[in-house]
């Protein structure tokens, strides 16, 4: 994690620079006190230029230390900035099944919390090992230059001050470990409990849902508390060493000054060169503390930015005939298949209806065919090519997938509609058309730059499924894979957006559906049903109604799950 700070090798120089001259003329202001107490016993004249002399002086090391300090900032700030990008980019390149193991908890408190708590142990604990480095070398040369006795004191406070982090910083690592991972768990409950709003007032369960969130929160408290305990331990006891080797090093400085081996000045130097000295040797404590801090949580960023695997590089293929399972069986949890052996050839231009009982599998076929779990026994062909071998974009460009639950952005109709992609004018107007927006766009205060609310807050079902489906068909997808879009919907604006899909002849259409009428399913090519992850039956609606009331698809139009006929 270390190479974020230097990234921009330019803007590192210039701080190493500003680094090193700061430190330096704070060190070296010891000698301009020492100069003005020496001026004591001497002209007013010399008094006067010592004292011009340490104006100057402080007027540059202030300039300095804003110029530095404001740089730092900066330059943590870019570094903070990229391992953020990093990490985003890590979580949002992982495929769907990936994405799925873990947790939306554990990815936002990684780029909020973790993030501010791993600046501070690691971006400016960095900058702070070379100030220190800095000011104790300094210090050093002077000590030397006066009295090399002194330096020998000095380390051998440095080397009792090592060996106290050892006895206080072995826990603190797996103590922040604990605090993050509280933290995590924590920022999961919250975000849980939010999305089951609605199922709490309804169901009146809010004094359980509020004992559940004060034991995640006081079990998160508690870690912080016990983290931040043991953190001031360490600060505490590397303050102790600190104070002591201020009594001892003022204690010498007194002693030179009777023996006649310094001036009055360097006495009153010595004061200043105290805390030059003793601040990093005072620091080292809670310096190694932080790096010990920092593991836990690097590597839980590189966790979050490691991907999976790439399962296909090639883009989509020009050609496609048919899309082909082959033997595919599939299973979430190993040993647990939901598909068994299923296959089957869609042909191009056509429309597919995918029916059957609940847990049957059929929106488990749509995610393999959308490329979501490549995990999958057997062969997925789109064409000739199989399914792992096309890349992510060659997948996006082929198929498009709407999805029962339509998600929106909280940003402008457009943006949703275009998903940020650059589209002609009358290309996006075509789409709208086509799936019935034109009314509600109209009606819109800023027609297609009117914000939407946090996922389609200020739309209805019909206006955010309408919108998905403009979506798709402003890509002009060959394929387009339709997951219960109109679950959610009433009756007469699922059946005028399945009407409007219905219509399309320039690609291949596979629907999951739960609308069984008649009328509908006779407008599908063919109709695949769907029973404990296998395929039943398959043919046109009046093939399948040729089996009759104790056929397959007679027990599914007579099912009570669907109620419809």
């Amino acid at each position: 994690m270390y190479h974020y700070m230097t990234k921009k090798k330019g803007s590192f120089a210039l701080l190493m620079i500003l680094l090193v001259a700061e430190g330096v003329a704070g060190v070296f202001f010891s000698l301009v006190m020492s100069s003005l107490v020496d001026s004591a016993g001497k002209s007013g004249g010399d008094l006067l230029m010592a004292l011009a002399g340490g104006i100057a002086y402080t007027i540059v090391y202030i300039l300095l230390m804003i110029g530095y300090h404001c740089h730092k900032a900066s330059l943590i700030a870019d570094a903070r900035c990229c391992l953020k990008g990093d990490i985003f980019s890590g979580i949002m390149g992982r495929s769907v099944a990936d994405f799925d193991t873990g947790n939306s908890g554990e990815y936002i408190n990684g780029l909020s919390n973790n993030m501010n708590m791993f600046e501070g142990v690691c971006f400016e604990n960095i900058i702070r090992v070379l100030e220190c480095v800095v000011s104790f070398g300094t210090a050093a040369v002077i000590c030397i230059a006066v009295q090399p006795l002194m330096l020998v004191l000095m380390l051998l406070l440095a080397f009792i001050t090592l060996a106290t982090t050892k006895l206080t910083a072995g826990s603190l690592e797996k103590s922040t470990e604990r605090f993050a991972r509280s933290a995590e768990e924590y920022m999961a409950e919250i975000k849980d409990d939010f999305g089951g709003f609605r199922l709490v007032r309804s169901f009146g369960i809010i004094d359980s849902i509020l004992n559940k969130h004060g034991q995640k929160n006081r079990r998160m408290e508690d870690a912080k508390r016990e983290n931040e305990s043991r953190r001031i331990v360490c600060i505490c006891i590397g303050q102790f060493v600190g104070l002591l080797s201020t009594v001892l090093v003022m204690a010498a400085a007194a002693y030179l000054c009777l023996q006649g081996l310094c001036s009055a000045g360097m006495v009153i130097g010595f004061g200043h060169l105290i805390g030059k000295v003793v601040a990093p040797i005072t620091a080292v404590p809670s310096i190694v503390a932080n790096f010990r801090a920092a593991r836990p949580l690097q590597r839980r960023f590189e966790a979050l930015m490691a991907r999976d695997g790439e399962t296909g590089k090639e883009a989509a293929p020009k050609h496609v005939d048919a899309v082909g399972l082959e033997d595919v069986s599939f299973g979430y949890q190993e040993g647990q298949e939901v598909l068994h052996g299923l296959s089957f050839r869609f042909d191009m231009g056509k429309r597919y209806a995918v029916v059957g009982s609940s847990g049957s599998g059929k929106s488990t076929m749509i995610s393999l065919l959308a490329g979501y779990y490549p995990s999958y026994s057997g062969e997925i062909r789109f064409g000739g090519t199989r399914l792992r071998d096309i890349g992510e974009s060659g997948r996006s460009a082929l198929i498009g997938v709407v999805s029962q639950e339509a998600f929106l952005f909280n940003d402008t109709v457009e943006n949703n509609i275009t998903l940020y992609r650059e589209y002609a004018p009358q290309e996006i107007r075509r789409a709208i058309e086509e799936a019935g927006l034109s009314g509600f766009v109209a009606s819109l205060p800023e027609g297609l730059q009117t914000k939407v609310d946090e996922n389609g807050k200020n739309l209805s079902g019909g206006e955010k499924q309408r919108v998905s489906l403009a979506r798709a068909i402003l890509q002009k997808n060959k394929i387009l894979l339709l997951d219960e879009f109109t679950a959610n919907l009433d009756e007469q604006t699922a059946g005028e957006i399945e009407q409007q899909l219905l219509a399309r002849e320039d690609c291949l259409i596979i629907a999951v559906t739960h609308r069984l009428k008649p009328e509908i399913l006779r407008q599908y090519d063919k109709i695949m049903v769907l029973s404990q992850g296998r395929i039943c039956a398959a043919g046109s609606y009046d093939e399948l109604a040729a089996m009759g009331e104790a056929g397959v698809l007679g027990y599914i139009l007579h099912n009570a799950e669907y109620c419809l006929m």
